[in-house]
């Protein structure tokens, strides 16, 4: 494990969960403005962070708070809240995954 944080330039005593998304180094608004606005784009978010390593922790990091927006953990957050709105596109089998991960009372 610690060649692979030395090839991603990180001191093994400064990791952080945060450091090992899927969505790091991505543009910011593909998690918010894109994702309300584009139902495909949104899909595909979805299924980036189904197969994030840490998409647990970047749920749990997002609900401490009490105004998160955006997607985190796979879940569009209105206030720190699921989204009804913003997550009215996602099929059946995403929700089942999702709850599977993060339990079953997020959606």
């Amino acid at each position: 494990m610690s060649d692979i944080i030395k090839h991603l330039g990180i001191e093994e005593d400064e990791l952080q969960w945060y450091h090992l998304a899927a969505c790091k180094n991505m543009p910011v608004e593909w998690f918010f403005d894109d994702y309300e606005n584009d139902s495909e784009t949104a899909k595909q978010i979805d299924q980036m962070c189904l197969n994030c390593p840490v998409i647990k922790e970047c749920l749990q990091e997002a609900t401490k708070q009490k105004n998160t927006f955006g997607v985190w953990g796979g879940i569009y957050l209105t206030y720190s809240k699921a989204s009804k709105q913003y997550n009215k596109h996602k099929t059946p089998e995403v929700i089942k995954k999702l709850r599977k991960i993060h339990g079953k009372s997020i959606l």
